[in-house]
């Protein structure tokens, strides 16, 4: 019982520097597994046993990828910041997601209402710049695809 003891410690200890990370992704997932979870009752779809698989594996998953990540930075690479890259881009898809289904609860976009509160501030003209570059892309498309028909 002392070995596993001291084997847990050691563990621990190794792991230390890389615990915010690890917490900050596992809040994630557990907030984007409640939206989910409400959204899909909120449309009335029935929450499957695979689904909650899924969510069980991303714990496990992103961890195990965070924790490569940090040894490859901390004892391989130290030049290139892996572990930041790397938990950014699973915070940025768990968020995505996060407001998906926040979309799908409230029937708002998020970064459509955001946008349309900084067009009443001084940034007005720079979003509308912004923008005006979307719809130039979409208005493109939508001609691309009606001169294929």
């Amino acid at each position: 019982m002392e070995k596993l003891i001291k084997f847990v410690f050691w563990l621990l200890t190794l792991l230390s520097p890389v615990n915010a990370v690890m917490v900050t992704i596992i809040f994630l997932i557990i907030v984007d597994f409640i939206t989910g979870s409400y959204a899909s009752l909120k449309k009335r779809i029935p929450i499957r046993g695979s689904r909650i698989a899924h969510t069980v594996s991303k714990f496990f998953i992103y961890n195990l990828v965070i924790l490569a990540a940090y040894f490859l930075e901390k004892h391989i690479v130290d030049e290139v910041p892996f572990l930041k890259i790397i938990a950014g881009f699973i915070a940025i898809a768990e968020i995505k997601s996060i407001l998906e289904n926040y979309n799908s609860i409230y029937g708002v976009n998020p970064f459509k209402a955001l946008i349309n509160v900084m067009k009443l501030t001084p940034l007005k003209d720079t979003v509308e710049t912004l923008t005006e570059g979307e719809n130039t892309e979409k208005e493109s498309n939508k001609t691309n695809k009606n001169e294929t028909k």
